[in-house]
């Protein structure tokens, strides 16, 4: 799938996926069901990759 988006769109999405992933890590870390913790390492994983992808390594 492709995804169109404007400079300011993009700038957007990139702002809301910065401000996502500490929540998204923190969350990950205090999680200790093991089915929950896979689910959210797969969205911290896509979320790096979107920020790469949108020009912005994930710290």
């Amino acid at each position: 799938m492709q995804l169109a988006l404007t400079e300011s769109d993009t700038e957007i999405l990139r702002d809301l996926l910065l401000a996502y992933l500490p929540e998204l890590q923190r969350e990950v870390a205090r999680t200790e069901r093991h089915t929950l913790r896979h689910v959210l390492v797969q969205r911290q994983e896509l979320v790096e990759r979107l920020l790469e992808q949108l020009g912005m390594p994930a710290i």
